[in-house]
């Protein structure tokens, strides 16, 4: 996967198992927000990362599904884990 300005961090395929099915599931780290509730989110960034996710995935038709996640450095969401540290 290549994208033009690099919003994508890395990318590996995953298996997931279960009693009744195993599915091969593209996991995408991107450098960008990927929803609209965090900050930052940008939809016409966000619409070229499913794009290229979506043409892997036509490309390549023994991966399932994709899931795509967003590595970008909010504060906010350290602080959580900053704050769990401090109390223990």
């Amino acid at each position: 996967m290549v994208s033009g300005k690099c919003l994508i961090k890395s990318a590996w395929v995953a298996v997931e198992v279960g009693r009744e099915r195993c599915e091969r599931v593209l996991v995408v780290e991107t450098y960008i927000a990927v929803s609209p509730l965090e900050q930052n989110y940008d939809a016409g960034r966000y619409d070229s990362i499913v794009a290229e996710v979506r043409r892997v995935l036509a490309a390549n038709p023994s991966l399932d599904r994709a899931s795509i996640l967003s590595m970008h450095r909010d504060t906010k969401c350290i602080s959580l884990f900053k704050a769990e540290a401090a109390a223990a």
